[in-house]
């Protein structure tokens, strides 16, 4: 596969549907999470694994009864994302945990292959996926969700903040109704309206924008209620040319409702560790 260069905003946005396939499986699976879950898979996906190959979404629910009263976790360890002529080629390395109905508990090492579809303005979906178990492991069973459930949240902000249009709709469901913003670079912003009013102003004078994060971390405050810590080095380009760059450490406040396509930041907390800065 011949590739090209490959934007930050596209690795976020594989990214994000990566973390949204395991969810499914590490919450009770209902008719709501099932329909979120088809809509990240191409209609005539292709998946193969150790229970077989798989053509075409609408035979996916049917592979979903195996795993009724299963405990189960995925935790990622190495993700790589290209580009290609046929999309977006993703990679993954994760260490899968099970407990099953009886009590037996598995764990394993898999690699997935994956390719999936863009559009350039959409979430990207799935139009194939390739299971391979690469050995096993005796691990402890630890709860992967919450990991998965807010690395999914922050890679679709991050997407959506790269996206550099001034528009808002993305963000609507990614924030709690009473949230509060406490940018380090302006006063909180407390509604979608003054979100929008932000995203039209500084962030418009760009032409490239580029989050690597680094040193996330998530706890669970209580049920369905998390505190995600990450850093964000940031680099950017101006549209009179200008390099920029800044570094910023981000403490928010998720709530979720599992039943909702991503969980949504109630309050976020920014503070900079190297301010904005012009490169040349």
């Amino acid at each position: 596969m011949k590739t090209a260069t490959i934007t930050t905003r596209e690795q976020h946005l594989a990214k994000v549907q990566l973390y949204r396939w395991y969810q499914l499986y590490e919450r009770e699976i209902n008719e709501k999470r099932i329909s979120n879950q088809l809509e990240i898979l191409a209609d005539d996906i292709v998946m193969k694994s150790a229970a077989g190959e798989m053509k075409g979404k609408e035979n996916y629910p049917e592979r979903l009864k195996v795993y009724e009263g299963w405990k189960n976790a995925h935790h990622v360890e190495n993700v790589n994302v290209t580009n290609s002529e046929k999309g977006l080629h993703l990679e993954a390395d994760i260490r899968y945990q099970n407990i099953r109905p009886d009590g037996e508990k598995k764990s394993y090492t898999i690699h997935y292959n994956t390719l999936l579809n863009k559009d350039g303005k959409n979430l990207p979906e799935f139009s194939f996926i390739e299971i391979t178990p690469t050995g096993e492991t005796t691990e402890t069973f630890k709860d992967a969700y919450p990991e998965n459930r807010t690395k999914s949240l922050m890679h679709y902000w991050l997407a959506s903040m790269e996206n550099l249009d001034g528009k808002v709709e993305p963000f609507v469901e990614m924030l709690a109704d009473d949230f509060t913003l406490n940018f380090s670079t302006s006063s909180p912003i407390k509604s979608i309206k003054e979100l929008e009013t932000w995203l039209n102003g500084t962030p418009l004078q760009l032409k490239v924008s580029s989050h690597y994060p680094e040193n996330f971390s998530v706890k669970t405050i209580m049920k369905n209620e998390y505190e995600v810590t990450v850093e964000f080095d940031w680099k950017g380009i101006t549209k009179d040319n200008k390099q920029v760059k800044a570094k910023t450490k981000h403490i928010w406040y998720v709530v979720d409702n599992p039943n909702e396509r991503f969980a949504r930041i109630l309050k976020a907390d920014v503070s900079q560790i190297e301010p904005f800065e012009i490169i040349n």
